[in-house]
C-alpha cells in the first residue's frame, strides 16, 4: 500500500526511486500509469487528478511507461510492436516517432521486420522502451530497465536514458543497480513500506552513509 507519496520530475531531470523487495515502487508506477487502480487517495499529474482514467488516456496526456519484464508483444515484429505503442495526436506522425526510436537505437532498424520473441534481452528492452517513445512523452517511467542483462548492455541503456534527458524528457527510473541509478539521477527517492523515506539529490543520497549501507552494500550483505 502507497501512502502519500508526492514526487516532482522536471523536464530534461532523470529522477530514481530506490528502495528494497517490496518497497512499493513497481506498484507507485503501476498506479500512477493506471494498470492498477487506485483504492484511495489521488493522483495528480500536472495538477490534473488521473486515477480514474484508464491507461491509453493516461498515456494520451503525456505519460509513458516502460514496465517491468518489458511485456513487448513477442510474436509481433518489431515495427508492429512500435506501431502498437504510437499515440497519434502528440505532435508527430508514426513515421518521424519510428524514425527517433531508429536513431536512438540502430539495431531495431536491423532488425525491424524480425519477431520480437527472436530479439536478444537487450534488444527486447531497448524495444520496449522504443514503444513507450511512440507516444512521445513528456514523462517516461522506466521499471527495471536493466534487469537480467549483461553490464555492456545495462550501460547502453543507462547511455540513451541520459540522451532522453538531454532532449527535454522527464525520466522516472525504478533501478535495481542502485549505484548506477544515483550516478545518473539527478535526484532521488528511497522507499520504504510504501512511503518516501529520504529524498534528495542523488550525489548527496549516494555520499549518506545510511543510504550506503542499506542500498549500496553488496547483496549478501545486506
Amino acid at each position: 500500500m502507497l501512502h502519500g507519496i508526492e514526487l516532482e520530475v522536471l523536464a530534461g531531470e532523470v529522477v530514481c526511486i530506490i528502495g528494497p523487495n517490496g518497497a512499493g515502487k513497481t506498484t507507485l508506477l503501476d498506479t500512477i500509469s493506471g494498470l492498477l487502480p487506485a483504492r484511495g487517495g489521488e493522483i495528480r499529474y500536472r495538477g490534473e487528478p488521473i486515477q480514474t482514467l484508464r491507461p491509453h488516456l493516461i498515456a494520451r496526456r503525456g505519460l509513458g511507461h516502460c514496465p517491468e519484464g518489458r511485456r513487448i508483444f513477442q510474436r509481433l515484429s518489431v515495427e508492429e510492436n512500435l506501431v502498437a505503442g504510437f499515440i497519434p495526436g502528440r505532435g508527430a506522425g508514426f513515421a518521424e516517432l519510428r524514425d527517433e526510436v531508429y536513431a536512438l537505437f540502430p539495431i531495431l532498424a536491423e532488425r525491424r521486420l524480425s519477431a520480437a520473441s527472436r530479439l536478444s534481452g537487450g534488444q527486447q528492452q531497448m524495444l520496449a522502451i522504443g514503444r513507450a517513445l511512440m507516444g512521445r512523452p513528456d514523462l517516461l517511467m522506466l521499471d527495471e530497465p536493466s534487469l537480467g542483462l549483461a553490464p555492456i548492455v545495462v550501460n547502453q541503456i543507462f547511455e540513451i536514458v541520459i540522451r532522453l534527458a538531454e532532449q527535454r524528457v522527464a525520466v522516472l527510473l525504478v533501478e535495481q543497480n542502485v549505484s548506477l541509478a544515483l550516478q545518473v539521477a539527478d535526484f532521488a527517492y528511497a522507499m520504504e513500506n510504501g512511503r518516501i523515506a529520504a529524498s534528495g539529490p542523488a550525489a548527496k543520497l549516494a555520499g549518506d552513509p545510511r543510504i550506503a549501507e542499506i542500498y549500496l552494500a553488496p547483496v549478501g550483505e545486506r
